[in-house]
């Protein structure tokens, strides 16, 4: 059995994008769940945007803060 490639698209939905740039959104259900959601995707049906547009990086620490920070 051969093991499945390893995506490398650049434009996958964690690829950072270019330095400092606002590519991802942190995202809220009803349930409180953290979702860290790439810009160019429609936020989905019963999530709602909690932080950004922002960089990965403060997403990224913004997701790590927890449910406390929204």
């Amino acid at each position: 059995m051969t093991a499945p490639a390893r995506r490398t698209d650049p434009d996958g939905p964690f690829d950072p994008g270019p330095r400092g740039a606002d590519t991802h959104l942190v995202l809220v259900d009803g349930a409180g769940r953290h979702s860290l959601w790439p810009l160019w995707r429609a936020v989905p049906a019963g999530w709602r945007t909690v932080f950004g547009p922002a960089p990965l990086a403060a997403c990224l620490d913004r997701v790590r803060s927890g449910p406390a920070a929204s």
